[in-house]
């Protein structure tokens, strides 16, 4: 995979839209990725990463992290790599899960993952999963191995370099493709396994066929053998069991044969039995028959009996219906004149109730009246007293005119000049001045009090109008109120003997309308308890003439039932006679002597014998069934046998060829076949790593496979390193950092052209070296640019990933990432 263009948006520390052309560097060859410690340097490798993957190099980046915190609300954060691969071009977008400003409305809302991947001319992929395992199947690494291949971190060097067999083996059964050796030790295993269970089901099956063989229809010891041949659940003691079952059918065969004559001879006696049974049923059927008949003739007087009951009922119930027809009749004509009366008494009712309405009324118009009368008096006395303070205010203005008459002089002499004319005589001298009061009246004074003047005539005037009509009001209540009291006096006629309302004052018409309202309110409490009385006379009028109705309904349904009754009496007689005729005639068909017990003892000698057939009957079908069971059982064991024996040989060679795949063979060494290879191509990876090692090192350490006859799985892929200087070989963990870095380096490196040299699936095309340059010297350093630039030659692109100054001078095309407030910036120089 070689990257082409790189398109950032919102990613991490990059704010906005950051575009790296690396087609700019030509396809190969060393540059450089520097600026400020946490610039973003390692971002862009996360963002290739992530775009690839989904997600990022480092184990403390998390995808939910990867959203600029400098960007827009409303930006969203995406990685657009495109890139080749075998030649051809693919190019790769995706979008994290993030949470952005809503395009509608207010608020934030969250985007899910997604990815497109465009492969021309194949159809484009889409969807974050379906991308990434199609990422995985182009390029053959996941995204971890990628980020250990691809991307030598500073801390990734040592961990690559020092990794346990376990993880390199994961690494290169990706990167060499060993996962079919894997899976042939696997699939050894498994047939291994399956060919074991087969065993162990076929001793379950015969087991099984063991257990199905019954002895029950053998002797004792045979019997005892076989309970304990099934306890003891050998499978190896099939073969006899087998031989257990012949003596087993012989046993069942014999007494299959002795059942089957018992049988035969109880078949004969239940014969004869069956013919005597016959006759002996035929005689309790005709003395069932005549208790039958017995039986009816008594129902039949049953009958007769009852119906002569219903009839003595009948005439009781309707001698009652009709008594109580005669007094309901009584009853309806002395309440005949209730409904009369009521309807006069409610049209009493209804004229107190209006007379009572219309006293009321009038009670309130004379408190009205009253009321206004006061209001009256009320506004008269506010007109009298605003007429009395307009007059005061006329002589108080008419004052105040006469005194500025009187000082007009003054008012002329305050604003002469000397030396200006006078405005009345024209001279200029002005010998003596008139004096002006200190307390005169001005102008201005006198024109303000005339205003008020005025509007106090405007008030005057209204609370004259005001009480005028007032009084006007109250004059016009008072007249309507004796009006409509002398027609209500007049409509009592009798009952009030009084003056007309004119003559009245207003507390004698009160005093007499309050007296009105009280007989109006006892007349009509004495005409409501008339109503109450009428009414309930008139209910029971009702009621009774409902009840009429039910007693005449009734008086009609006991006459049909009396007629249905006298006919149901004459047939129950009728039948009675006929019932005691059968009787009579039946008996004197039956014989004179009869044992009524001859059919049950008949029936339970019969019973005896079928239970005894029926018992031989199940000795035979068991002995038939142990036969059937048995001989099954057997062919089954003997066939079950021959298969056991098969599957025997089978697990064995299973076994054998599992345990040499899988590095399991007693007092061999334990390497299984996949790491077997692995190993074979790890010692191409080591030489190789050591063609450039040796170099850096000049010449003094070279890496070793560890190999000894106590190598087993676990370390097949452990690393050692030898030290020309003493000729001592120790642990790769020994190293210092420096020496660590160049081992890590070299091995890194190796791995990508041992891939390349056996065309493995693998195409490694880019890579990432991330720190690490600061732990070495300026000779080592010149040394390790060497070895990547020479490695780089013209068909792979390496980035050095550095702020080491010695690499900036030293490297000419670089990415320079910019640290800012609003976050980071990236572009690329070539010098």
């Amino acid at each position: 995979m070689k990257p082409q263009k790189l398109i950032l948006t919102a990613f991490g520390p990059y704010a906005g839209r950051t575009e790296l052309d690396f087609s700019a560097f030509g396809g190969s060859g060393l540059f450089l990725i520097g600026g400020d410690t946490g610039a973003g340097k390692t971002a862009l490798f996360d963002a290739i990463t992530f775009a690839l993957y989904g997600e990022t190099s480092g184990e403390n980046r998390k995808t939910t992290m990867l959203r600029s915190d400098f960007a827009a609300p409303d930006a969203e954060t995406s990685v657009e790599l495109a890139f080749t691969h075998r030649g051809r071009s693919y190019t790769v977008r995706r979008w994290p899960d993030q949470q952005r400003a809503a395009k509608r409305g207010t608020g934030m809302v969250k985007v899910p993952a997604k990815a497109e991947l465009n492969r021309e001319p194949d159809e484009p992929v889409s969807g974050a999963s379906a991308v990434t395992d199609a990422v995985v199947k182009l390029l053959g690494i996941d995204a971890k191995q990628f980020a250990q291949v691809s991307m030598l971190a500073q801390n990734d060097f040592t961990r690559l370099l020092n990794a346990p067999s376990a993880d390199r083996a994961a690494i290169l059964r990706r990167i060499f493709d060993t996962a079919d050796h894997q899976r042939l030790g696997q699939a050894a295993v498994e047939h291994a396994r399956k060919a074991d269970e087969e065993c162990k089901r076929l001793d379950d099956v015969l087991l099984m066929h063991v257990g199905t063989l019954i002895g029950d229809g053998a002797d004792e010891e045979t019997a005892a053998d076989l309970a304990e041949m099934q306890a003891e659940r050998d499978p190896f003691a099939a073969g006899a069991a087998a031989e257990l079952g012949r003596l087993l059918l012989e046993a069942d065969d014999a007494n299959e044969k002795r059942q089957t004559n018992v049988m035969n001879e109880l078949d004969e006696k239940i014969a004869r039995g069956d013919a005597g049974l016959k006759i002996a049923e035929e005689r309790a059927a005709r003395r069932r028959q005549l208790a039958g008949l017995v039986a009816e003739e008594q129902r039949a007087a049953d009958v007769e009996h009852q119906t002569d009951l219903i009839m003595t009922d009948l005439e009781k119930r309707t001698a009652n219906v009709k008594e109580n027809i005669a007094k309901n009749e009584a009853d309806r004509a002395a309440l005949s004149q209730a409904e009369a009366d009521l309807l006069k008494t409610d049209h009493r009712i209804e004229l107190a109730e209006g007379l009572s309405a219309d006293c009321r009324q009038l009670l309130q118009n004379l408190a009205d009246a009253d009321k206004a009368d006061e209001d009256a008096a009320a506004r008269q006395a506010e007109y009298v007293a605003a007429q009395a303070a307009l007059d005061s205010a006329e002589e108080e203005y008419s004052t105040m005119q006469r005194q500025l008459n009187a000082n007009r002089a003054g008012l002329l002499a305050k604003d002469l000049q000397k030396g200006k004319p006078c405005p009345v005589c024209g001279s200029t001298k002005h010998p003596k001045i008139a004096a002006l009061p200190k307390d005169h009246i001005t102008e201005k004074q006198l024109e303000e009090r005339e205003k008020a003047l005025t509007a106090q005539r405007r008030s005057t005037a209204a609370a004259s109008r005001t009480a005028g009509d007032a009084a006007a009001h109250a004059h016009e209540l008072r007249a309507a109120l004796q009006r409509d009291a002398d027609g209500f006096f007049a409509r009592r006629g009798d009952r009030y003997t009084g003056k007309p309302a004119a003559e009245l004052t207003p507390d004698e018409l009160k005093i007499a309308l309050t007296a009105q309202q009280t007989s109006l309110t006892e007349g009509l409490r004495g005409l409501q308890a008339d109503h109450l009385k009428l009414k309930q006379k008139t209910d029971r009028a009702r009621s009774l003439a409902k009840q009429a109705d039910l007693l005449n309904g009734q008086l009609t349904d006991l006459e049909k039932q009396r007629f249905a009754a006298t006919r149901r009496a004459a047939n129950a007689k009728a039948g009675h006679a006929a019932a005691s005729a059968r009787v009579q005639q039946m008996r004197e068909t039956m014989p004179k002597r009869d044992n009524p017990d001859a059919l049950t003892q008949l029936q339970d000698a019969l019973a005896r014998l079928r239970r005894d057939r029926a018992a031989a009957m199940a000795a035979r079908d068991a002995a038939v069934h142990r036969l059937h069971t048995n001989r099954a059982a057997i062919d089954a064991l003997q066939k079950t046998m021959r298969e056991s024996a098969a599957a025997r040989e089978k697990r064995a060679m299973w076994d054998n060829l599992s345990k040499t795949i899988n590095g399991n063979l007693t007092g061999k060494i334990k390497l299984p076949f996949e790491q077997y290879v692995q190993a074979f191509y790890f010692d191409g990876v080591v030489e190789a790593a050591n063609l450039r090692f040796t170099r850096m090192t000049d010449g003094q350490y070279r890496l070793l496979r560890r190999k000894s006859e106590a190598v087993g799985g676990k370390t097949a892929l452990d690393l050692d390193v030898f030290d020309a200087y003493t000729g001592k070989t120790r642990p790769v963990g020994s190293l210092s950092g420096g020496e660590s870095f160049m081992a890590a380096l070299s091995l890194a490196l190796g791995i990508s052209d041992t891939i390349q040299q056996n065309a493995g699936g693998v195409v490694i095309e880019t890579l990432f070296i991330d720190e690490g340059f600061g732990s070495l010297d300026s000779d080592s350093l010149e040394k390790a640019v060497d070895t990547l630039a020479g490695l780089a030659g013209g068909d792979k692109l390496i980035g050095v990933i550095s702020h080491v100054e010695a690499l900036q001078d030293r490297l000419t095309r670089q990415i320079h990432v910019t640290k800012t407030r609003a976050g980071s910036k990236a572009e690329i120089e070539i010098s």
